[in-house]
């Protein structure tokens, strides 16, 4: 497995040159990517800037406001088709988006939604061989934003992928695993081909019903069983990309190239 820097935790607004840089400077074994570089750019060109960094591609996200309106929904598709025809050249196997846990609508309501916005977008992945992984989210808190509580454990997300599509699989966040009452246990014996991606990060030391999605802490500073995660990882067979997503407010408020730094030397105390 290679860890790579995720945008949430430094760089959200930096060019992709900049932010790979960043990422190579720090000591990361990737970075996660941009694909509208590699429209602009051209392939090669994206496969050359992390080349020239030593650099492993980490994950990326599909351009689709797939949560919106129809006609947007739609639109979405055409921004992705190119994209994911790059990431097939790339064999860049790691497109996820995030499932809210709660919505407006009525439990069955909101599946089927789901599973008729996320079809479209699975389809077009798997003409270039490319897997779509879903996101479960479990803070207490967001579970709870709106009237009805959805998905938050790996168990049912799966079920989930298993509607909308055979190339359909999971992210798991080690976050969202703990939020969850996800035991490793349980994480092992997820089939490797069902994890398209993973996120690293940390807990803070609250109750976990008290735990805000937005205020993570690096590796190591806080109640997670880290090098438990990575190992029930391991035993699922996953070597692919593992996402280091911390957002944390004083993290964000550093200049990017020294919070990569901090957060780079916080993770390979706990898990290289």
């Amino acid at each position: 497995m290679r860890i790579c820097l995720n945008r949430g935790t430094t760089g959200a607004g930096l060019p992709l040159e900049e932010f790979v840089q960043i990422a190579a400077d720090a000591g990361f074994d990737g970075a996660d990517v941009d694909l509208g570089y590699g429209e602009r750019e051209g392939t090669a060109a994206l496969a050359d800037l992390y080349a020239a960094h030593s650099l492993q591609f980490g994950g990326w996200g599909p351009p689709v406001d797939w949560r919106g309106d129809s006609k947007t929904a739609a639109d979405g598709l055409v921004a992705i088709t190119p994209l994911a025809r790059i990431a097939g050249e790339l064999k860049m196997d790691t497109c996820c988006t995030w499932i809210m846990p709660s919505a407006d609508r009525p439990f069955i309501e909101n599946w089927k939604f789901h599973v008729a916005r996320l079809q479209p977008i699975a389809r077009v992945l798997g003409d270039q061989g490319l897997r779509l992984g879903l996101e479960f989210v479990a803070p207490y808190h967001l579970r709870r934003k709106f009237s009805h509580e959805f998905i938050f454990t790996p168990g049912l997300m799966l079920e989930l992928a298993d509607a909308v599509g055979s190339n359909v699989g999971l992210l798991v966040d080690v976050f969202h695993c703990h939020c969850a009452g996800t035991t490793w246990e349980h994480l092992s014996q997820i089939p490797k081909d069902r994890i398209v991606l993973a996120h690293l990060n940390d807990a803070p030391y609250v109750p976990v019903a008290q735990v805000e999605d937005g205020n993570r802490v690096l590796p190591g500073e806080g109640v997670i069983d880290l090098p438990a995660f990575m190992a029930a990882l391991r035993q699922t067979g996953y070597d692919g990309p593992v996402s280091l997503e911390v957002f944390n407010a004083d993290l964000n408020a550093m200049p990017a190239a020294e919070a990569a730094k901090k957060a780079w030397q916080a993770t390979a105390r706990v898990v290289k």
